[in-house]
């Protein structure tokens, strides 16, 4: 029992981003509706910060004063919070939450590659190459054919989608780059990264956002959207994606994308809905077969 616990937490841990990450998609997009993409990634970073420093004041934690810590918090801050949290905004305007879910599929892939040239453990065999390529022909038919209606010769479906691409990519360095920073005070890491996201997303927002923030604008529907975007999926799953990447390495992390789309997938067509068509379901069954055969190195 003793044994079965340890190895069994990481896979908890998972199955608790898988729905947090997994609904966020569907809170984004009603955020959208009346509050600006950019003050969306800085409001979400600040209640974040806010709900982990609340769990830190209770422990009564101190945070380090080391250049090495704030130097790493700056780097996280940015790359895997402000940075992504901004530009996947801005594209979820023109895409459907499901098909962000699906594209963000790609992180595993990303990770990956990423992983063999900043990780000294990782190692490539043929199985993953063929894994990556079938993951990259699903990329493909998502951005190219990821909508067979009008919407595909409008510019801003084509942004849409790279920018979520973009954000994954951002992520996944993130991820990566995390393993290699040093692994003790993982929570006070988690609360100094979002800080330094939420500094660096307020900037962000205030001097490049088209809209301003008009408080008395926002709809009851996406306040409450973006309170439980900033609780759950901002500020308490930072923590667990802090913890997993220090328990098990990013390239573990990166299975969560197995159900993430099948989970966003199923909110968007029962809440918010959305359609899917076949060549969105192609794209998904090749990401998820190339997903399938770079984790199966494991055994």
């Amino acid at each position: 029992m003793k044994k079965f616990l340890p190895n069994i937490f990481p896979f908890i841990l998972l199955s608790l981003l898988i729905v947090m990450w997994g609904s966020a998609f569907a809170a984004l997009k009603v955020s959208l509706e009346t509050i600006p993409p950019l003050w969306v990634m800085s409001l979400r970073l600040i209640i974040g910060s806010l709900t982990i420093a609340t769990f830190f004041l209770i422990l009564r934690k101190s945070l380090p004063l080391t250049f090495e810590f704030w130097k790493w918090c700056l780097i996280i801050g940015f790359l895997g919070f402000s940075f992504p949290f901004s530009i996947i905004s801005w594209g979820t305007q023109f895409i459907p939450s499901s098909l962000v879910a699906i594209l963000m599929g790609a992180n595993p892939i990303i990770t990956l590659i990423l992983a063999y040239f900043f990780l000294v453990d990782s190692k490539l065999t043929i199985r993953m190459v063929i894994g990556v390529f079938l993951g990259l022909l699903g990329i493909i038919l998502l951005v190219g054919f990821g909508n067979i209606d009008a919407d595909l010769y409008k510019r801003e479906f084509i942004y849409g989608q790279l920018a979520v691409l973009a954000g994954t990519f951002s992520f996944a360095l993130a991820s990566v780059l995390l393993k290699h920073s040093p692994q003790e005070y993982s929570f006070e890491r988690t609360l100094g990264s979002l800080i330094c996201g939420s500094i660096i997303g307020l900037f962000l927002a205030y001097f490049f956002s088209n809209s301003s923030l008009i408080i008395h604008e926002i709809s009851l529907k996406s306040s409450v959207s973006i309170a439980l975007l900033g609780v759950f999926p901002t500020g308490i799953a930072s923590v667990i994606w802090f913890k997993v990447i220090e328990l098990k390495g990013p390239v573990f992390l990166a299975l969560v994308n197995y159900l993430i789309p099948v989970w966003a997938l199923i909110l968007g067509i029962f809440l918010l809905n959305e359609k899917i068509n076949f060549i969105i379901g192609f794209g998904l069954i090749f990401i998820t077969i190339g997903i399938w055969l770079i984790e199966k190195r494991v055994e």
